[in-house]
């Protein structure tokens, strides 16, 4: 008997938005598969952006491979190879609904569904993201203009982005059963209650939130309206002033998103707090969501036969560090959860640093048909105790590479300097950034070893075959 394999993921999670770990988070749902889970507690993407991330985590290729380094590149291509295909021919129905996200936004979605089709997906209904719901055709865009709500929710995003400020928490005009994160899970559900029992399937539930805006429905918000929201992280303290520059310190001064700097300059703590009020509210509805979802399967006698897994692309800043979004390797943009249930099976922390990409071929395993691509590798010899792990944990955005090893966080700019490091073992809220300081300087020369040594293994491994397979 072979299971099924229920896929969800988040855009924007936070890896610690869960009562488990964060007291005054409404998550139950989450809270009860974490109880039974194996729990990646040191899960970094290999992105902080959508794009790059998701294809990183479909082909097991890192994102300079894929030419994939924001949001404004091609992505992956028909021929591109993926995890999500082996599942199919094992035998697998395959599904996705929600934000795939593996390659350019089309003006209409449904016209490149062939393509998601060609990365492993029978049946598609892909949605874009929440900034372009009302822009980019697809069958939420349909379904909002059949009930004549279009307008106002395209009113709603050019108020947020176009007229006023991006940290906006005001919520979204619409009604919470016709909101995007709510839809996905109807459609979902219509699925999951007729999809045959004599045949396994994989199922992809990928929700468009918490991802900003932060238009949480007011009786979501409400739930956390006598809550103090935690502090935002300080900004680090920087060592040496005469440290190397990066996109980091351009997010700051202006240079590379002048209207967010401007943002980020004019927000106060209220505008933080109501902001995270927000998007905690955003996190229990998609809770909610998933509740429903594993209802179905309890109803449908799936549950004891279906390997369920959480994950997300990327985090979300909330105001930490001076900043919103993602797109940097500080904690909160660059580590995601990671939870892998498994039928039968106890609870487990793993806390090894492992890549996101590592989640494909583990799956794989796990149904039977183990695989390796890219440089993806399965975390079961981590689940079985095993001590094996990667060298190094690598992360890549606007040309830039975060290197994890040696208990350091090394940020590496377009020129190779390292203008961010941090020691993790003892300052794992990175307060003090002590790239460029003579105290470093031995351990600063090994990481920049160490980047050498991962581009080195990176070509032994294959990746320049890899990667004009799939770029």
């Amino acid at each position: 008997m072979k299971y099924n394999l229920l896929f969800l993921m988040a855009d924007q999670f936070a890896y610690d938005a869960f009562g488990y770990m964060s007291s005054f988070m409404q998550t139950p749902n989450l809270d009860r598969l974490a109880s039974g889970a194996i729990c990646f507690s040191n899960c970094y993407t290999n992105s902080p952006l959508c794009m790059p991330a998701r294809a990183s985590l479909a082909t097991g290729l890192y994102p300079e491979e894929l030419k994939t380094m924001d949001n404004y590149a091609a992505g992956l291509t028909p021929a591109s190879q993926t995890w999500m295909q082996r599942i199919r021919d094992a035998g697998y129905e395959t599904a996705v609904f929600g934000k795939v996200h593996l390659h350019k936004f089309s003006p209409d979605l449904r016209d490149l569904a062939w393509q998601v089709q060609s990365y492993g997906y029978q049946i598609v209904d892909e949605l874009p993201g929440p900034r372009t719901y009302a822009t980019k055709r697809s069958s939420y865009y349909d379904y909002l203009k059949e009930r004549g709500l279009l307008e106002c929710y395209r009113e709603d995003m050019h108020r947020r982005y176009q007229e006023g400020h991006v940290y906006d928490s005001h919520p979204t005009p619409l009604p919470t059963k016709d909101y995007a994160d709510v839809y996905i899970a109807d459609r979902a559900l219509e699925y999951l209650e007729k999809v045959p029992c004599d045949k396994p399937w994989f199922s992809t539930v990928s929700f468009g939130g918490p991802h900003d805006p932060w238009d949480t429905p007011a009786e979501y918000v409400e739930r956390y309206r006598d809550l103090k929201p935690p502090a935002p992280l300080e900004a680090p303290h920087t060592v040496a002033a005469e440290r190397p520059r990066g996109v980091y310190d351009e997010l700051l001064n202006g240079k590379y998103d002048p209207g967010l700097t401007e943002d980020l300059h004019n927000m106060t703590d209220t505008d933080i707090q109501a902001l995270r009020r927000s998007y905690y509210g955003h996190v229990t509805l998609i809770d909610e969501q998933i509740g429903r979802i594993f209802d179905c399967l309890e109803r449908r006698n799936m549950l004891d036969n279906t390997i369920i897994v959480f994950t997300a692309d990327h985090g979300e800043e909330n105001g930490d560090y001076g900043l919103l979004f993602k797109q940097t390797f500080f904690e909160t943009s660059v580590r995601v959860p990671m939870l892998i249930s498994l039928p039968g099976k106890t609870a487990q922390a793993v806390d090894t640093p492992v890549e996101l990409m590592d989640l494909g071929p583990t799956l794989c395993e796990l149904l039977g048909t183990p695989v390796e691509y890219g440089h993806a590798r399965s975390l079961i010899p981590l689940m079985k105790g095993s001590n094996s792990a990667k060298r190094y944990i690598v992360s890549q955005i606007f040309g830039e590479t975060m290197l994890l090893s040696r208990g350091y966080k090394a940020v590496f700019n377009q020129r190779e300097e390292i203008y961010l490091l941090f020691d993790m073992l003892h300052d794992p809220q990175e307060t003090e950034n002590l790239a460029g300081s003579e105290s470093t300087a031995d351990m600063e020369k090994m990481l920049q070893e160490d980047l050498r040594a991962w581009r080195l293994e990176l070509n032994a491994n294959g990746g320049d075959c890899l990667a004009s397979k799939t770029c």
